[in-house]
């Protein structure tokens, strides 16, 4: 064997074992959606979901049947939350009330993450019965992807409804009690000083007429 030939064949063991440069040799853990066929709605499909509405927010619970947003500040203890967001009143979706569902109607998936998946666009229902949703992608061109979920599943999917009512703050009920305390005190005061005038009034009167009767009695004696 030449020289040549020899280096060759080394040459092409070294590139036969040669150790990878990528991670494409591992199998593929990010989910591939349809684009034109739906998918099934699970927290593997939706790993790559929106998490985003259209005014920027995300979720990640639900307080008082309201979205929320808690995240404790850095170095704080756990479970103390010194700010939280409030979002729109949600309520769970069930296989008791999935047909309050319109065309259009947003709702949020709590896939055990982090964060809400979200907001999913409620299209139809469809046989089975199954709830036909549409998304977008967590990526810059946002691709819109459908989604298929049956009805039977909403046991253990958990799916929160946008019912489009607004959380109120109790702002209105503390202006009024505010309101009452200052009627209150401006009677108040208005009260006593009409009593302390009664009581100056009805001690000039009481002076003045001993006055008189002082006056009129010296004057009958002199007599």
């Amino acid at each position: 064997m030449t020289r040549t030939r020899k280096q060759k064949k080394i040459i092409l063991t070294k590139s036969k074992f040669r150790s990878p440069t990528s991670l494409s040799i591992f199998p593929e853990r990010s989910p591939q959606l349809q684009d034109k066929e739906p998918n099934v709605l699970n927290s593997f499909t939706t790993k790559n979901i929106s998490v985003n509405n259209k005014s920027g927010q995300q979720w990640n619970t639900v307080e008082n049947n309201k979205l929320a947003y808690k995240r404790s500040a850095r170095g704080s203890p756990a479970g103390s939350y010194p700010k939280i967001n409030y979002g729109p009143v949600v309520e769970r979706l069930t296989k008791q009330n999935y047909k309050k569902l319109n065309k259009g109607s947003e709702l949020y998936y709590d896939r055990g993450s982090v964060v809400f998946r979200g907001p999913f666009t409620y299209h139809k229902t469809l046989r089975g019965p199954a709830l036909l949703f549409t998304a977008s992608d967590i990526g810059y061109k946002q691709n819109d992807y459908k989604f298929v979920l049956p009805v039977n599943k909403l046991k253990t999917e958990v799916l929160y409804l946008d019912t489009g009512k607004k959380s109120l703050r109790p702002i209105h009920k503390k202006k009024r009690k505010v309101k009452r305390n200052t009627t209150k005190r401006n009677t108040a005061k208005r009260n006593t000083a009409k009593r302390n005038t009664t009581k100056r009034n009805t001690a000039k009167r009481n002076t003045a007429k001993r006055n008189t009767t002082k006056r009129n009695t010296a004057k009958r004696s002199k007599n």
